[in-house]
């Protein structure tokens, strides 16, 4: 979640690659508000978004993800994790992203300390 200026936001942690330099996510973000024209999103059924307590309707961005160092970054807060996302959507999202990659369509923003 973020608190440096702005609101707190949920994000998905989807993809972690473990290297030499620490631990590296994928937060997809999350969001209540409908995607605009020309961003790619996913709406969170109804079901899993009541499981992890999230407002229906809400959609996780899958054209644009933030990186960053689990372990290191200033950028992501300790709170308890809001619940886990049934393993059949996140295997969408997994495949809506990798599209994504494939198509040279998305965004990536490291982030630094």
């Amino acid at each position: 979640m973020r608190n440096r200026g702005r609101k707190a936001r949920p994000a998905c942690v989807q993809i972690i690659v473990a290297g030499k330099g620490g631990t590296v996510v994928a937060l997809f973000p999350i969001t209540s508000q409908p995607p605009q024209a020309g961003r790619t999103a996913l709406e969170i059924p109804e079901i899993e978004a009541r499981r992890v307590g999230l407002s229906i309707p809400s959609w996780i961005f899958i054209d644009e993800w933030n990186l960053d160092d689990l372990a290191k970054s200033p950028h992501i807060a300790d709170p308890p994790p809001l619940g886990a996302l049934s393993s059949a959507f996140m295997r969408q999202v997994r495949r809506e992203a990798a599209a994504r990659i494939r198509a040279r369509r998305y965004r990536s923003v490291p982030r630094r300390s």
